[in-house]
């Protein structure tokens, strides 16, 4: 039976939440937007992602650095070196990359097939084990980032309330 996106990431959530590791299930915030899940332990600057990108027909599961162009980059090569480790363990698939100026992000993506249970099933697997894999390292760089980096203002969450377009009046 499909599945409306409104149904698909909520699933993925909560099915990914339980196969985590015990000590990796508390302090873990989820925010699920139209196309889009996120779930961060201590920052939303970095965080997990499960997008939904119609457009290219994929499913992307990755951990994602958004913040300052400094802040990306210096995850981005703390992350570096464990890239043989973190291959190995979740697949040659699995890519470090600049994604935009400022953000990078360790990914992979799936087919976007019709959205159903058993889908939900194997995303909500491969962030589980994403988050298994990565979170470790995170807390053991998290030291590496410096002071001025890790404390700058956080960039405010994208709304997820509609665009509402506003009408002129009739003068």
């Amino acid at each position: 039976m499909a599945l409306r996106v409104a149904e698909f990431l909520p699933l993925v959530n909560d099915r990914a939440i339980s196969l985590l590791p015990e000590e990796r299930r508390d302090g873990i915030t989820s925010r699920i937007s139209s196309v889009w899940l996120w779930m961060h332990y201590h920052s939303p600057k970095v965080h997990y992602e499960v997008w939904l990108a119609r457009k290219t027909g994929r499913i992307e599961i990755g951990l994602h650095f958004e913040g300052p162009r400094d802040f990306s980059y210096r995850w981005a090569e703390l992350m570096a070196p464990y890239m043989p480790e973190i291959q190995a363990r979740l697949g040659p698939q699995v890519e470090l990359e600049e994604w935009t100026a400022s953000w990078t992000r360790i990914h992979q993506t799936v087919p976007y097939d019709p959205l159903s249970e058993p889908l939900a099933d194997g995303v909500a697997r491969l962030l589980a084990q994403t988050i298994a894999v990565l979170q470790p390292i995170v807390e053991r760089e998290r030291i590496n980032i410096p002071p001025e980096l890790a404390v700058m203002r956080e960039r405010r969450p994208i709304s997820t309330r509609p665009f509402r377009h506003r009408r002129k009046r009739a003068s």
